[in-house]
């Protein structure tokens, strides 16, 4: 997550990288890096990939107050992307800044590890048959069984 200071369009050539619900209808240029950049490291722009109001989806805005701009953008793994459930702005919360708060809703499953119990299993003493007292005690044990 970061200021990476990139407008993300709408055109269909970045689709790989970034979802469609975007505020700008041109890529910066700093938006093309992004996207490289996105691409080479295997990454999706999740920001973009929720379909929200045109309000909740600027991240800036400028001085004057007329612009709002969406140049704040959220980034993942593609093979974690679907942890991230929403990402939107929180236009509301009064940080006393020019740039909105953004709000990221991701879902995790924490896994428990539960120790089994380890059960050894009872192993023959085959050197002990060397002695030939324990054979012949062994062998007068076996005929018992076998009658």
């Amino acid at each position: 997550m970061g200021d990476f200071n990139a407008k993300r369009g709408k055109e269909p050539a970045n689709q790989s990288v970034a979802g469609q619900h975007t505020l700008h209808e041109e890529t910066s240029e700093n938006g093309l890096i992004l996207c490289q950049f996105a691409e080479a490291n295997e990454l999706i722009i999740r920001s973009t990939c929720f379909e929200h109001k045109d309000i909740h989806k600027g991240t800036w805005n400028d001085p004057a107050g007329r612009k709002v701009n969406k140049i704040d953008h959220v980034l993942i793994n593609k093979r974690r992307a679907t942890i991230v459930e929403d990402v939107k702005t929180m236009r509301g919360a009064n940080c006393d800044s020019d740039y909105f708060l953004i709000r990221t809703i991701i879902r995790h499953k924490i896994s428990c590890t539960y120790q089994k119990k380890q059960t050894y299993k009872l192993r023959w003493d085959i050197h002990k048959l060397e002695n030939k007292d324990k054979k012949n005690e062994y062998e007068e044990y076996c005929t018992l069984l076998k009658s």
